[in-house]
C-alpha cells in the first residue's frame, strides 16, 4: 500500500511534466493494446476511443482504483497472453522496478505482433561517470527500498535493444526529479 500511495503522489508531480509527450504518442494507438503497470489508470486520458485495452497491474491496491472503460480487461496476477496478440504495448515508468527486466522485455517482444509498436516512457540511468550517476549508484539500496524496487540507475534503453526491439524514435530529456531526472521516451517495434 505504501508504494501505491507514493506512486499516486509522484504522479501528481510527474504527469503535468510529460502530458504533452504522452498525448502525442498514445493518442495514435489502435487495435489490441497491452499496458504494463497502468498504476491507477493515469494513461486512459490519452488513449483514443475504440482501443481493445488489456492491463497488467500487480499492485492490487492500485488495481482496485483503476476506472476501467467498457471492454477493458485488467489482470493482477502474472499475465502471459498469446504470442503476437498485441498491436501495441505501453510501458510508462515501469521498467525501472520489474525484478527481471530482460525477461519482462523478452515476454513483451513475444507478445507483440510483428511490426507492432512498443511505446515507452521511463526514467533511466544518468550517463556513466557523471555526478548524477554516482549518486544513483550510491543511493540505489535506499531508493529501491523506499520506491517499490525502483532502480534509478537502470540502462533501460540498452535492455530494450538487447530484447530485440528496433528503436525507431527516442527522445532523451531531463525533468526536475532528483535521482529520476533522466528520461527516455520512444517507439520501438518487433521486427
Amino acid at each position: 500500500m505504501w508504494f501505491a500511495l507514493l506512486m499516486r503522489l509522484a504522479s501528481r508531480i510527474h504527469e503535468p511534466l510529460v502530458a504533452a509527450r504522452k498525448q502525442a504518442l498514445l493518442s495514435r494507438l489502435s487495435g489490441q493494446v497491452l499496458e504494463l503497470g497502468p498504476g491507477d489508470g493515469v494513461n486512459f486520458r490519452y488513449y483514443p476511443p475504440g482501443l481493445l485495452w488489456t492491463g497488467y497491474e500487480p499492485n492490487r491496491w492500485l488495481a482496485r482504483r483503476i476506472p476501467l472503460p467498457a471492454g477493458a480487461t485488467l489482470h493482477t496476477s502474472p499475465y502471459t497472453g498469446q504470442p503476437g496478440a498485441y498491436d501495441a504495448i505501453v510501458s510508462t515508468l515501469v521498467l525501472c522496478s520489474v525484478p527481471d527486466p530482460a525477461a519482462t522485455l523478452a515476454h513483451l517482444y513475444r507478445s507483440l505482433k510483428p511490426g507492432g509498436s512498443f511505446i515507452f516512457l521511463e526514467h533511466v540511468a544518468a550517463p556513466a561517470g557523471s555526478p548524477l550517476r554516482a549518486r544513483q549508484d550510491r543511493l540505489l539500496p535506499l531508493w529501491r527500498c523506499c520506491a517499490g524496487g525502483c532502480h534509478p540507475n537502470r540502462d533501460t534503453e540498452a535492455l530494450i535493444r538487447a530484447a530485440g526491439f528496433d528503436i525507431h524514435t527516442i527522445e532523451r530529456f531531463h525533468l526536475p526529479l532528483s535521482l529520476a531526472s533522466p528520461h527516455i521516451l520512444g517507439v520501438a517495434t518487433r521486427s
